[in-house]
């Protein structure tokens, strides 16, 4: 890890300069709006299903009804959305050396994305997953579009949305994802779990057979040894999934519409409105501002979880011959203790199963998903959840309970008609996150620090282009470095890095003269190919705008340039733009070989 300094650089804003289309607000007309506490307006939505689990399209909205804590609530907008595919908006091409981080999905229509998770899941699930991963690419429909996540000590950016089938199958098979399993550090092997059961169970057979009290305490001291370890790891697993939920719902938050998350993983250690999985209450207290954290940023980002079992059709252990034999008890026949150990195998296999359906389904209802698990059809599976969940319905109300007191808010959709099945998010926590932000004290640290790691889902919260390009000239040998890591050594290019945020993403509050301020902080950073940081810059930039400059502002976006020498061994250049005001953040990560490309003269 590294430490980044951040260097004040006061910056008074005289001038902006045209703003790429890319950097312009979509026709909101054709959007949602999305649940925001300042607003009080909560989005909702409903996937709506027959007897024969097929979608149900064309219900008109004098049929549906919503319920906040039992209370009938009135709609304030209705829109269908009928299977559309996910599709890129139409953009003018970008200039040389001009990159985005605007969202590239259709407005209305459904995301769908695919996090493979290795951090709760055993390896030879993951293989099994790859299989099936590779087999539904191989015959994907025709303008299906995915984008591809992992999960592993942190949440990786595989694939951003293509529905080209060779893309995908590349990412699927690349370094970075399924197609190389990875043992999770925090998850007990079979073999480790036999291997602990085994070593308790000779210390008894010896405490039995000798009647030793000390050997029969250290038999049940290393039992509770074992039993603190793996809580200890659920409760770093629980820790690591939710930062993932979160970084991931700040990803799809810049991306209208709905998004589904179908998360293949062997187990899901958390709850987002109810209690943990694993772990109890105690967990539950311990990150219940996590929780409430994450909540509301997969209900702003409209995000519905699809929970996938990567284990297939779950298979008894008594079955698996591999495993332990039973411990040898004095006085016991060899018959009735192999009977006795199978009774308790079996119902122990059994709860513990049903514990792990119970949490899928309880995470998949929170959200508005679908789980499913216990087939060997994991291709079905997610042509199934891509099916259900680009045909939905989207509707909105102002709650009539007014006060952001933060608790959980129970929804409750009914559908008149006929007898449907109904998908959707059970609630929000009612936390007015502008009055929060306003009188809580500002949080410590860099907030952008977190975002900033090489392979980090790109933030869209503030949408902005910028141009990259070697200076020039290039600083003459000996010349002080531009750049905050005193300690980088060897050649670098000085690049020119100029920024274009579009103005409707800050915050930039009028004074009574009339002009607008807001402030800044802008990150530069390079990367080796290990995601290593290389060099890197943080700067605060103050923004003031008279009236007349914040309207070329409005119309053009707010422009400013940043000089960063990076090491020829970097080959990633990320940035980040975060705007104090409204704690909102955007983030952008380009290869620095396609810079190199476009700024070579063809011959």
């Amino acid at each position: 890890m590294f430490a980044i300094r951040g260097c004040l650089l006061g910056v008074v804003l005289l001038s902006v300069f045209p703003a790429h289309s890319q950097t312009s607000n979509p026709d909101s007309s054709s959007e949602q709006p999305t649940f925001r506490a300042n607003v009080r307006r909560v989005l909702v939505d409903v996937v709506v299903t027959n007897s024969k689990d097929e979608p149900v399209s064309g219900l008109p909205q004098e049929q549906f009804l919503i319920f906040e804590d039992g209370k009938p609530q009135t709609l304030t907008s209705f829109d269908e959305h009928a299977g559309l595919p996910d599709m890129s908006a139409l953009q003018a091409k970008l200039p040389p050396n001009t990159f985005s981080n605007l969202p590239l999905t259709k407005a209305g229509d459904a995301a769908n994305i695919l996090l493979l998770d290795a951090l709760n899941t055993q390896m030879s699930d993951q293989s099994y997953v790859h299989a099936q991963m590779i087999k539904y690419i191989k015959g994907i429909h025709p303008g299906t579009r995915l984008a591809i996540f992992t999960l592993g000590a942190r949440l990786r950016f595989v694939q951003g949305f293509t529905g080209d089938p060779a893309v995908l199958m590349a990412a699927v098979n690349g370094q970075k994802s399924a197609g190389n399993p990875q043992l999770s550090p925090l998850l007990q092997t079979s073999t480790e779990v036999d291997a602990n059961a085994r070593m308790v169970a000779q210390m008894q057979e010896m405490a039995a057979s000798t009647g030793s009290a000390q050997i029969q305490a250290s038999a049940d001291a290393l039992k509770q040894f074992q039993q603190e370890t793996a809580s200890s790891q659920t409760d770093a697993r629980v820790q690591i999934t939710l930062e993932a939920m979160q970084q991931l719902a700040r990803y799809l938050q810049g991306i209208p519409g709905r998004k589904n998350v179908i998360w293949f993983s062997g187990s899901f250690p958390l709850s987002i409105f109810g209690d943990f999985s694993l772990g109890g209450a105690e967990v539950m207290r311990q990150y219940q501002a996590d929780v409430e954290r994450t909540a509301n940023l997969l209900t702003a980002a409209q995000v519905a979880i699809y929970p996938i079992g990567a284990q297939g059709i779950a298979v008894d252990r008594q079955y698996d011959f591999s495993g332990p034999q039973p411990p040898k008890i004095a006085g016991v026949k060899a018959e009735q203790q192999m009977t006795q150990y199978q009774v308790n195998d079996l119902q122990a296999g059994s709860t513990e199963r049903n514990a792990g359906f119970a949490a899928m389904d309880e995470l998949a209802k929170d959200t508005g998903g679908e789980a499913l698990y216990n087939t060997n059809g994991l291709n079905d599976a997610l042509a199934h959840v891509l099916n259900h969940g680009t045909h939905y319905y989207t509707i909105t109300y102002s709650p009539t309970n007014k006060n952001m007191d933060g608790r959980l808010r129970h929804i409750e959709v009914k559908v008149s008609g006929g007898s449907y099945q109904l998908s959707y998010r059970r609630g929000y926590y009612a936390t007015n996150e502008t009055f929060v932000q306003s009188a809580q004290s500002k949080p410590t640290g860099d907030p952008l620090r977190p975002l900033m790691d090489h392979g980090t889902p790109d933030s869209t919260a503030v949408v902005y282009t910028m141009r990259v390009m070697p200076a020039s000239p290039q600083p003459a040998a000996g010349a002080q470095r531009a750049g905050d890591n005193e300690n980088m050594k060897g050649p670098a290019t000085r690049y020119s890095v100029s920024f274009n945020v579009a103005a409707d993403h800050l915050t930039l509050d009028p004074a009574p003269d009339g002009v607008r301020h807001g402030n800044l902080e802008v990150t530069l950073l390079g990367y080796d190919p290990d995601g290593k940081p290389l060099n890197w810059m943080v700067r605060m930039l103050e923004l003031t705008l008279p009236p007349d400059r914040y309207a070329v502002a409005q119309a053009r976006g707010v422009s400013f340039s940043l000089e960063i020498d990076v090491p020829s061994a970097a080959v990633y250049l990320r940035s980040g733009v975060y705007d104090q005001a409204s704690s909102k953040a955007g983030t952008l990560e380009i290869p620095l070989a396609a810079v190199v490309a476009q700024a070579t003269p063809a011959k």
